[in-house]
């Protein structure tokens, strides 16, 4: 940290020289009255020069916080000037709240900490700083600055847990939480049947034996788990008018994070594919670790990445697997991968993530009068109604993303198809 002096030193500097000259040429003890308060200022400025230069400490330097909380940045000078002034002062960046709101931060107790609250406004990393830091002596002579490297915050997307049940039809795995048609050890009573040879003493009916005079045991049903791919397309971020309004790709974000958790909790086996490049794959997995891998991927998701044309296709699809297609639907490419996927044998449901103002009547006024960008946005949007129209006519269910409980009927629909009685095949 470079020290230098004060423009108020150099100015008792040369005005204790000019008022020496001056009482020698004059010979007036009245003028060396005037050099006095200079000369204690110089001797004060001085003193305190000697104790060494101020060292900053700055933390933390990179942190993870859940989406809607806050962090504070501490900033700590140790000096030895006794009472000095002591400024931090952090940068005001876009979608960052600071507190206080000017990023500044006085102090004038020797090393004391200077706290900056940061509340990032929604997920994904951000850059702060760097902040400088700028210190005084008390008095006023000297003074030093320094730049505290950028601190990296990542920040979380909100991971609620949907609503509703799994929707899973034919669980695939061997251990799980999801209830299937095979007989075996399970939670789920199936039957109440003889017993056999082989069987579990501790699965006899007692109740029912001693009314039927036989012995009975409880057949169950095995519980399974299954493989969850969540399909992102992230080849447009649409951006609503109002600039407080989420992107599709905040929407498609969320709805992942809420999508992975509710199926890890269920010891399911999640992976990720994106369609673009702003998000990245994921490797199947399943448990705690694999949910923070999810969360931490997402939150690097990168904004500034333009448009991408090229589509990445998804590779190999087990029979009976469930996928989750968030995306805005606004691309021809993006609706064909969608029924390739439902085609291959996959149980498919559509995540809608189009921003709800894009394409509105209302959301015409935002553009200026002479354009007829408002107008385009409506007839694109008619035309991809109409797409999400025939997704759903041939069977796949397309529901747009609103929280937590916008998958909840479709979920809840697709349980009760599981579970609804089936006509055996006549010969």
């Amino acid at each position: 940290m470079h020290v230098s002096h004060t423009p108020a030193l150099l100015r008792s500097v040369v005005i204790a020289a000019v008022l020496g000259v001056v009482s020698i040429m004059t010979q007036r003890g009245d003028v060396v009255l005037l050099m006095v308060p200079f000369v204690v200022h110089l001797a004060w400025g001085w003193r305190g020069r000697r104790r060494g230069e101020p060292v900053v400490w700055a933390r933390p330097m990179s942190v993870v916080i859940p989406e809607g909380e806050s962090m504070s940045l501490v900033t700590r000078v140790t000096h030895g000037w006794g009472r000095a002034l002591v400024t931090a002062q952090w940068p005001v960046r876009p979608g960052i709240g600071l507190e206080p709101e000017s990023g500044t931060v006085l102090d004038s107790a020797s090393g004391q900490g200077l706290e900056v609250a940061v509340q990032p406004e929604r997920w994904g990393r951000y850059d702060v700083g760097p902040g400088t830091v700028r210190v005084g002596d008390p008095s006023g002579s000297w003074r030093a600055s320094t730049k505290v490297p950028e601190v990296t915050i990542t920040v979380r997307p909100a991971s609620s847990t949907l609503e509703g049940g799994s929707g899973v039809l034919n669980p695939i795995g061997i251990v799980g939480m999801h209830r299937s048609r095979h007989r075996g050890d399970g939670s789920d009573l199936a039957d109440v049947r003889e017993f056999r040879p082989g069987d579990r003493l501790r699965r006899i009916n007692w109740r029912v034996t001693s009314r039927m005079g036989s012995v009975h045991v409880n057949s169950t049903l095995t519980e399974r788990d299954t493989d969850v791919l969540i399909v992102a397309d992230t080849l447009l971020d649409l951006v609503p008018a109002s600039p407080d309004a989420p992107t599709s790709l905040d929407a498609t974000v969320r709805a992942i994070a809420a999508i992975s958790r509710h199926y890890v909790g269920f010891g399911d086996r999640v992976a990720i594919h994106d369609l673009g490049r702003r998000i990245g794959h994921v490797r199947a997995g399943t448990g705690p670790r694999q949910a923070r891998m999810v969360l931490n991927v997402l939150s690097r998701a990168n904004r500034t990445v333009p448009d991408w044309d090229v589509l990445r296709p998804v590779g190999s699809i087990t029979s009976g697997m469930l996928v989750f297609f968030c995306s805005p639907l606004m691309e021809r490419e993006s609706q064909d991968e969608l029924v390739r996927l439902r085609r291959l044998g996959a149980e498919v449901i559509g995540v809608d993530t189009l921003p709800e103002g894009i394409g509105r009547f209302e959301d015409i006024g935002s553009f200026r009068s002479e354009s007829f960008l408002g107008e385009a946005w409506m007839i694109r949007r008619m035309e991809r109604d109409d797409a999400v129209a025939r997704l759903r006519s041939i069977g796949i269910p397309v529901t747009p993303w609103r929280g937590t409980s916008s998958l909840a009927s479709v979920l809840l629909s697709m349980e009760a198809a599981r579970s609804a009685p089936r006509r055996g095949s006549g010969r």
